[in-house]
Formats: C-alpha cells, structure tokens, sequence
C-alpha cells in the first residue's frame, strides 16, 4: 500500500509538472474590409537577431481563417511571452504586418487601416506595448508622411516645424520603447528583436551614445543568458563593422590604382554596294 500511494505521488507530480506554465490565450480581431475573407493569414514569431538563420526557420507558428473582416484563435503557451506578427497579402506589390505580444489571456488586435499596424489590447503586456510602442510609432510614420508628401501648401512652408514635430515624436518614441524594454526585460524574446537594432553599431539609430548606455542598461536588466547572447551578438557586429571599413578602404586604394586606358573607338566606313 505504501507504495501505492508513493507511485500515485510521483505520478500526480509529474502531471503537475508537465502542465506547469501551460497557459491559454486567444487572439481575436478585425481587418479594416472583408477583402481577406475565406483566406489565411500566417502568425509568425518575431524575436530571431539577424545572425539567428535557425531560429529564423523557426518562426512560422500557424495559419488563421478570416471570416468577413474577423479573425478567431487560440493557443497554448508553455514558455515566457514572446513579440509576434501577423502577416498577409493584399495582392501581388503589398504585404501587411501588424505585431503584438504572444501572452496568457484574451489578446484583441484592431486594424482600422491597411497603412498602419493595428492597435492591441485586453492583456497587461500588449496594452504597454499598444500605448509605448504602436501609438508612438503611428506619430513618427505620420510625420515621416509629411514630410515626403508635403502636399499641403502649408506643409511647404513649414519644413522647419516639421521636422521639429519628427524630432519631438521620434524621441517620445525612443523614450517609450526605453520604458517599455526596462518594464519587460525578463521577457527576452518580447524584446531583443527589435532592442537589437538599437545597439547595433552597424545601424546609425546606435550612433547617439546617450541613447546607446540607456538601450545597453536594458540589456544588462534582461537574464543573464540572454544579456550574454545579445552583448556577444555586439561584439561580433562591432567587429564585422570594422571589417567593412577596412575592406572598403582596401577597395577605393586598389580603384585608385586603376590605369585609365584609352579606348579607342574604331571607325566604320559606311559600305557602298555597287549594282551589276
């Protein structure tokens, strides 16, 4: 009997263990028409770095039916949250992404039109990631918009109001995407994808060295394997970025070198047919 109930412990206990951390979640929105109707719209993992190929194969999760305008799904989630991005095609030239945060709970994306990422709410991460990081990314395309277009005349004689309107959103944007990578960093994979870019020394984002510590003490809030992963991740950049340099170098000494000959063209006679 006794052991019995000892094997009927170490089974109950493995059941628990297995089920540990499995938590539901659902994801329900809207298109902005029923152009998508009867098709399917593929849901993607989006946390790989660029020198990540494996988990880049990796990424594609599954397929969602659109019913009219809507969407329905629901999932399992047995890890810690991760970013995601739902991905279709309007026609041959045109492909629509929207991302939001894979997390435990009811998660409701609103896409109001085809030019801009939908909103996400109805669970904890997704609605800082809706307010810190999509509606400030809206104010800096719609400055950017502006700016390309300047199809108002009065647009034309502001340039200078204009691009202190870009400059102010695009630091709120920054500063959002500061608070919410602070309030998030145990969750690596909802921001190393995108906190990536910012510390990068290939990209000119990572230029500004005020704004490069503030992204860098995000990395040193995440989990120390991850943090480690991602400043290794640097190190090699910041190499291949030297590499580049020298190699470019290297190509306009040898285009220097190059003997310019003279080509000579040679000329044609025009040719004369005689009749016979």
């Amino acid at each position: 009997m006794k052991y019995t109930r000892t094997l009927l412990i170490i089974v109950f206990a493995s059941v628990a263990q297995l089920f540990y951390g499995q938590e539901r979640y659902t994801i329900s929105g809207e298109f902005p028409d029923r152009s998508l109707d009867g098709e399917y719209v593929f849901l993607y993992e989006h946390s790989a770095l660029v020198e990540e190929p494996e988990r880049m194969k990796q990424a594609f999760k599954d397929t969602i039916l659109v019913v009219g305008n809507t969407f329905h799904y629901e999932g399992t989630l047995n890890r810690k949250p991760f970013l995601a991005s739902l991905s279709c095609s309007k026609g041959r030239q045109f492909r629509y992404n929207t991302s939001f945060v894979i997390e435990p709970g009811d998660i409701q994306l609103r896409i109001v039109d085809w030019g801009s990422e939908g909103n996400v709410s109805g669970a904890p991460i997704n609605n800082d990631y809706n307010a810190y990081i999509i509606e400030c990314k809206k104010q800096v395309d719609k400055m950017l918009y502006l700016m390309r277009t300047k199809r108002e005349e009065e647009a034309m004689k502001s340039d200078a109001r204009l691009n202190a309107s870009f400059r102010d959103a695009y630091i709120r944007s920054t500063e959002g995407r500061l608070l919410f990578g602070e309030k998030y960093a145990q969750y690596p994979d909802v921001i190393r994808s995108w906190l990536a870019m910012y510390i990068d020394p290939i990209n000119q984002t990572a230029g500004d060295e005020a704004i490069l510590s503030r992204f860098l003490h995000v990395v040193d809030l995440m989990p120390e394997a991850e943090r480690d992963i991602l400043l290794a991740w640097r190190e090699y950049r910041i190499e291949l970025q030297e590499y580049m340099v020298k190699a470019k170098a290297l190509k306009d000494s040898l285009d220097a070198k190059r003997p310019r000959f003279i080509e000579v063209v040679p000329s044609h006679s025009s040719s004369t047919t005689e009749k016979l």
